[in-house]
């Protein structure tokens, strides 16, 4: 049966789907594990002796381990575990369950995805990752433009790692997340290097200070200008929060120079972290904004959960467009996509479906229903007391800090702290040492398994990331309903937090130590 079941995302066919129906009494919720880990690159695939993946994360419940990893990976939870069994339940059918048509069942997924982030005026396309998101965009933009493309994108060193492949039009790994082998860094089919070309914009100077809102959107809309000049059109992103919480280009910015140029400046927003208010994903796509999400982010769902979000407007022009990239049937499915603009933009699909996405997104929706009904103004205060905790535990862990150009208000809008790792001899620690702190929190010795967001470099120094996630948030909400005061309700987060540093503490003494 397992070997069934690892050719379902790719290119699934009705005789797949009889075996997976007739294998689901044998093993149901082995069946869902297997599915949560496929369907996405290398980097999700699970390793047979420990069943967890490159980041450490497994594709069961573990309410055991401590997870504050939402700017990384998430264990799934047993909420969206089980949302996920149930869906797969109607999917392939059970004794008490008939079975429904896929294309419903995967209308129902984007359906779940609009309605849980309140955009019910967009159409919503899966993509396994937020990467793929990028290259998702990059395809459809390249396609309703007749110019060669620069793309703007901010920050190289804190979004995704393949972006800068994937911005350009090129593989960002050997294998896709539909199981299609490539040739890494090799351009898609439809690309080329005279149609694309990418420009970086940093958020930080050299040394790792913050540079000012003001220099970005200046920086960026000089670049646009020069572009446009060069008779090139221009696809701008603008980043909603960074690995370490940080924006970059205004929204204000980025609608000047949209309406400065209209069809020759687009723009994509990267939400991928999910970190910004649902209201603002509603403007975004109100003013025309392709934008960017992931479920396997802030809402905690399995790793490789993306989607990309298309306003009303691009529908439109979309039903025109004729001159997609045929590079993109390596990595999105049929399905992926809603039928509207599967019918009017078919590129040659080369596979039908990928179950293990859709059933990931459907895990993260189960995390997130509870957060979307948590009033805005108290998710800031959690966010706040969250940050605040974080930040009286860091002083008193020797060998990491709250670096002097990390700090700001914008740390606890976000909920998330980066910390700046120390060397051994007090300097700045380096990328294998800081990295090294975080797997070895993720092992059984020295207290319970902890989950913190990897290594981020930050101009000379590297910086292990502590985040809050929707299920936290909505965690505390929930006992504060219950009765319990916002200092009460945040004691078990307090525990997990102090479970988290003791432990981190003592992997500092061993090494020094050592």
């Amino acid at each position: 049966m397992v070997a069934k079941l690892r050719t379902i995302p790719i290119g699934l066919t009705n005789t797949d789907l009889d075996s997976v129906s007739h294998a689901k009494a044998e093993q149901p919720l082995s069946s869902v594990s297997l599915l949560l880990g496929s369907g996405g690159d290398r980097r999700i695939w699970s390793d047979a002796a420990t069943g967890r993946n490159r980041y450490g994360t497994l594709t069961r419940p573990a309410g055991e381990e401590i997870s504050f990893s939402s700017t990384t990976a998430s264990n799934v939870s047993a909420e969206g575990y089980a949302a996920a069994d149930r869906a797969l339940k109607c999917l392939v059918g059970t004794d008490t369950v008939s079975p429904i048509p896929y294309d419903e069942w995967f209308d129902d997924v984007r359906c779940g995805v609009r309605r849980s982030l309140a955009v019910a005026d967009a159409e919503v396309i899966l993509a396994a990752s937020g990467t793929d998101a990028e290259i998702l965009a990059l395809g459809l933009v390249a396609g309703l433009s007749v110019r060669p493309i620069t793309n703007i994108f901010i920050a190289p060193d804190e979004t995704g790692n393949g972006i800068p492949l994937a911005a350009a039009g090129r593989h960002f790994s050997d294998l896709t997340a539909l199981g299609r082998a490539v040739d890494n860094g090799e351009l898609l089919e439809g690309f080329s290097d005279s149609r694309i070309e990418v420009k970086t914009v940093p958020i930080r100077d050299e040394a790792g200070q913050q540079r000012t809102r003001e220099a970005v959107d200046y920086a960026v809309a000089g670049l646009v200008e020069q572009e446009l000049r060069r008779g090139r059109d221009v696809l701008v992103h603008v980043l909603d929060t960074s690995k370490t919480g940080l924006e970059g280009v205004s929204r204000e910015t980025a609608r000047q120079l949209a309406a400065a140029a209209p069809g020759r400046v687009r723009i994509l927003i990267d939400a991928c972290q999910l970190r910004c208010a649902l209201s603002q994903l509603r403007q975004d796509l109100g003013d025309g904004f392709l934008v960017a999400v992931t479920g396997s982010k802030f809402a905690a769902g399995p790793p490789f959960a993306g989607a990309l979000l298309i306003p009303a407007a691009t529908v439109d022009e979309l039903a025109q467009c004729r001159n997609i990239p045929a590079g993109l049937a390596e990595y999105t499915a049929a399905q992926d996509w809603p039928a509207s603009l599967r019918q009017r933009t078919d590129f040659g699909f080369k596979s039908e479906m990928n179950i293990g996405l859709s059933l990931r997104w459907v895990a993260a929706l189960a995390n997130l229903a509870p957060y979307t009904a948590v009033d805005e103004m108290l998710r800031a205060q959690i966010k706040q007391h969250f940050v605040d905790a974080v930040l009286v535990r860091a002083t008193e862990l020797k060998g990491v800090q709250l670096h002097p150009d990390d700090e700001g208000a914008y740390l606890a809008s976000r909920g998330i702290v980066p910390l700046t790792v120390l060397s051994d001899s007090g300097g700045f620690a380096s990328f294998d040492e800081a990295q090294a702190d975080q797997v070895a929190l993720r092992r059984t010795a020295g207290g319970p398994i902890c989950h913190i967001g990897q290594a981020v470099r930050i101009g000379p120094r590297v910086a292990l990331r502590i985040g809050a996630s929707a299920t936290d948030i909505a965690g505390v909400a929930a006992r504060m309903v219950a009765g319990r005061t916002l200092q009460d309700a945040f004691k078990p987060i307090e525990a997990d937090l102090d479970a988290v540093f003791a432990k981190w503490s003592g992997i500092r003494r061993h090494r020094a130590g050592a």
